[in-house]
């Protein structure tokens, strides 16, 4: 488990200035730790084909800023919904088990009598 007391390495630009032709097109993947879920803080046009793109990885802690090509942003956006489409998922499928947990935890409590009105 990672110590709470880290501070948070803000170098300004892990991803450097990347435009087309330059540096990774995989911008959900973290090029100090490989992490993959990295994520925009904040964002900005830069010219008709380019972002400035604030991102963030919450493995290492790192935050940088680059410029990416339009194609390389367009593919960023698509994994960050499959991304959030999977998360998602995943939270329907732990809510249904906790709450099928809850119910059975509730039916054993009626079951063995140890439910009063004053537990309402």
């Amino acid at each position: 488990m990672r110590n709470r007391a880290h501070q948070p390495n803000h170098d300004l630009e892990p991803h450097g200035d990347h435009r087309a032709g330059g540096g990774s097109d995989e911008l959900h993947v973290c090029p100090y730790c490989g992490g993959s879920f990295v994520y925009p803080l904040d964002w900005s046009e830069e010219g008709p084909w380019h972002w400035r793109i604030v991102l963030r990885c919450p493995e290492c802690e790192r935050v940088g800023t680059g410029v990416f090509a339009q194609a390389a942003v367009e593919r960023f956006d698509n994994e960050l919904e499959r991304a959030s489409s999977e998360l998602l998922s995943d939270l329907r499928r732990l809510t249904h088990a906790n709450m099928a947990e809850e119910i059975q935890f509730f039916i054993r409590a009626l079951e063995a009598d140890v439910i009063v009105p004053s537990d309402f």
